[in-house]
């Protein structure tokens, strides 16, 4: 009988919703964050973060992202905050620069101690070279 513990429900989870996010060759980097997102993420985050995200922003992600901030995205984050991040609204350049141009104690602080308004509020209006000065700080 097949083990299903949360790695294996994660692997499926996964599979199922970021296999069909592209049909060309991944990179290294899309290797390399999946990775972080199958091995690495705690399941309610990583359920978190699928349940509800607008598929672009996935695709942001798990294209763009610094793999160690992703963890940090994925091991860290306020369940909450991290749904706020993936909503429909979220610019995806200002996700990518979360992702790729921030601090990791910077983006853990964003993604656990933030209102979620002011975390929405950023992620959307925010012009992405002040908020790449503003998360690298």
């Amino acid at each position: 009988q097949l083990h299903q513990g949360p790695n294996m429900k994660q692997f499926c989870l996964f599979s199922l919703l970021f296999g069909a996010l592209s049909a060309a060759p991944l990179t290294s980097n899309e290797v390399a964050t999946r990775v972080v997102a199958v091995s690495k993420s705690k399941p309610e985050l990583l359920s978190a973060a699928v349940s509800g995200a607008d598929p672009d922003l996935l695709r942001t992600a798990l294209t763009d992202a610094d793999p160690d901030l992703l963890e940090v995205a994925l091991t860290e984050a306020d369940a909450d905050l991290l749904k706020v991040a993936l909503t429909d609204g979220v610019v995806p350049e200002n996700l990518k620069t979360a992702l790729t141009a921030s601090r990791k104690e910077t983006l853990a602080t964003a993604l656990t101690e933030s209102k979620p308004e002011l975390l929405r509020t950023a992620l959307e209006t925010a012009k992405a070279n002040l908020l790449a000065t503003a998360l690298a700080e």
